[in-house]
């Protein structure tokens, strides 16, 4: 007994030593010693970590993580979209930097992405077509090369080696995910082809960070493993934005995408199938073997070369069928205005990364903890939740009680959007600077931007970076109109000189999911395991939760950005999701809210 508790009095003060030399900030804050606090502590392999936007929760894991890190343990970071890798680099920027001076080694962190991102003949022109058909768009030298290099060397490990030590120089203060694949691309180019490069290099890597793909998708997961040569016992693996994997629903299909295939390739054992489960009720389980969906995929490959070589810069719709049923076995289909594919039981999403050493679920957008671990089916979880005390005070969050205010489909009429951009109208005439609009959907918010005559307005289909550049270039506050599951509220940030441009997020009608044949199905479905009300309570109220922090999300980018968070919707108050909110009555008494926010900020 004598023996245990000395040494774990030994490896509490071995961590605390570490973490002083590797956190890279002066001070921690409060939220980031909890957090710190709790992977110090974890006894549990899974810990699920709720922290706001802005409380600084990436460094803090990142530094508690290397400090408890032992001498052949490896760290796999997940993130829902390469963009959300910087805020790892950053972090990694800083500690590296420091260790620079004080002359300790520096870290290494090796990104896995998709060819698509690093090959060097790819144009803004051929990406889209060879991120369905990789490298035989081309006639590619560049695999040769490596090969040969990695041939002439004769020595596997020195190849790697290189490849890490050079992504980990270029590992400093301010260089994010872009400028670490242009020097793979360009510094190592006497490497042949960087992919290549790059996957030698997990194979001794510590630290690998990469996209939800290599998450969710079977065979892609499988290949990292293999290309990691990982021990899943000697593993912490941390999922970022890990509010992303409670949803059930896992890739959609259009018909018109299925019938623009069946035009490409002709007939087809899959296409059939699909074809005949068009409109029947139910849910399919799909009668299809991996061989099946391999010889579509090479179909389409075939149709997409074939279109490339004569000049067409087309994407293939049938290699977008092949995709969507990468995962069938593990789903249910349903038929009902278009495919959607359900997890026949999402607590397995992630059975796969239960055997880690740490497992290592964080997000800001993961309250009530108890809801999100029964969906995910790790129940006896660590659950730790994180509120800023400074983000408290710099931001604001008013709801309404106003009958006139809620987006109950039963209740929508022109009359009552009439109503709500005349309620929004009034609360822009206060609000400082630019403000996002979030709608259910992207027919409400066409519709509320021609009502609040704003021409920034989010479209289907549309290049967002060009709606992005329009709003930082405006001399006047402007009002940005948006769905909620858009492309803005998934995590574009509006920011300038580190700075949020956006002083207001309003919530224009809660974004429950569409009530649909295929939902009611599920829901009776998942009621097997978590009982009716349960069920119906995960696919409803708790995607409304997410998807609407995920859209507030949008304005707090760090600590010392200011603004309001309204959410016009009187169903709000009994959702019990934020505990700071003021609840007004109507729109004049939001109005003197922000006013008094403002001035207290010095923002009027």
């Amino acid at each position: 007994m004598n023996s245990e508790s000395n040494q774990g009095q030994d490896d509490f003060v071995n961590f605390w030593s570490k973490l002083n030399d590797i956190f890279p900030y002066l001070n921690y804050r409060k939220e980031q010693f909890s957090i710190i606090t709790a992977i110090q502590k974890a006894s549990h392999n899974i810990l699920l970590i709720d922290a706001e936007t802005g409380s600084g929760k990436t460094a803090a894991v990142l530094s508690a993580i290397l400090s408890r890190k032992e001498k052949d343990e490896r760290i796999l970071i997940f993130t829902k979209m390469l963009g959300q890798m910087d805020a790892w680099f950053r972090e990694l920027g800083l500690i590296n930097d420091y260790n620079r001076k004080v002359g300790q080694n520096i870290y290494s962190l090796v990104p896995m992405v998709g060819k698509t991102n690093i090959c060097p003949l790819v144009t803004k022109f051929t990406k889209k077509q060879f991120s369905q058909i990789g490298c035989s768009l081309f006639d590619c030298t560049h695999i040769k090369k490596f090969h040969f290099m990695q041939n002439e060397s004769g020595d596997f490990y020195a190849l790697s080696r290189r490849v890490r030590s050079s992504i980990a120089d270029n590992i400093k203060t301010g260089v994010g995910l872009a400028e670490i694949l242009w020097m793979l691309e360009n510094k190592l180019e006497n490497l042949g082809c960087p992919y290549l490069a790059l996957k030698t290099a997990l194979k001794d890597a510590d630290m690998v960070i990469t996209t939800y793909p290599f998450l969710l998708n079977t065979k892609l997961r499988e290949i990292l493993f293999e290309n990691m040569n990982i021990d899943l016992a000697n593993t912490t693996i941390i999922i970022d934005e890990a509010h992303n994997l409670a949803k059930g629903n896992i890739g959609n299909l259009s018909y018109k995408i299925l019938y623009r295939a069946i035009n490409e390739i002709g007939s087809h054992k899959v296409l059939n199938l699909l074809q005949n489960l068009r409109g029947q009720e139910g849910l399919h389980s799909l009668d299809l073997e991996d061989k099946d969906i391999q010889d579509l995929n090479n179909c389409g490959r075939q149709y997409l070369l074939k279109r490339f070589n004569q000049g067409s810069k087309e994407i293939g719709n049938t290699i977008k069928v092949s995709e969507f049923l990468q995962n069938h076995d593990l789903c249910y289909l349903t038929s009902d205005k278009k495919y959607t594919l359900y997890l026949k039981d999402p607590r397995i999403i992630l059975n796969p990364m239960k055997l880690a050493k740490h497992l290592i679920l964080l997000s800001g957008t993961f309250r009530p903890l108890k809801h999100f671990a029964s969906f995910l089916g790790v129940t006896n979880a660590k659950k730790i939740s994180v509120l800023s005390e400074k983000i408290g005070k710099n931001r604001i969050i008013l709801t309404s009680n106003d009958s006139q205010l809620t987006m109950r489909y039963s209740e929508r009429s022109r009359e009552r959007f009439l109503y709500y951009c005349d309620t929004i109208s009034q609360l822009l005439k206060v609000i400082p600077g630019h403000t996002l609009v979030f709608t259910p959907n992207y027919e409400l918010a066409s519709v509320f931007a021609n009502l609040l005559k704003t021409r920034y307005e989010e479209r289907p289909n549309q290049p967002i970076t060009k709606l992005i550049n329009e709003v930082k270039r405006s001399k006047t506050k402007a009002a940005i109109v948006a769905p909620a599951r858009g492309k803005i509220s998934e995590g574009i940030e509006i920011v300038q000189n580190e700075k949020s441009l956006i002083s207001a997020v309003i919530i224009a009608g809660l974004p429950y999911p569409p009530p649909s044949r295929s939902l009611k199905e599920i829901i009776k479905e998942y009621s097997k395991f978590w009982g009716g009300e349960q069920a119906a309570n995960y696919m409803n109220y708790l995607q409304a939760v997410v998807t609407m922090r995920q859209c507030l999300g949008r304005m707090i980018r760090s600590e010392n950005d200011v603004g309001a968070w309204i959410i016009l919707d009187n169903r709000i108050p009994y959702m019990n999701v934020f505990p700071r909110a003021i609840e007004c009555k109507n729109s004049a008494k939001m109005i003197d809210r922000l006013n008094f926010f403002f001035k207290e900020h010095n923002l009027s």
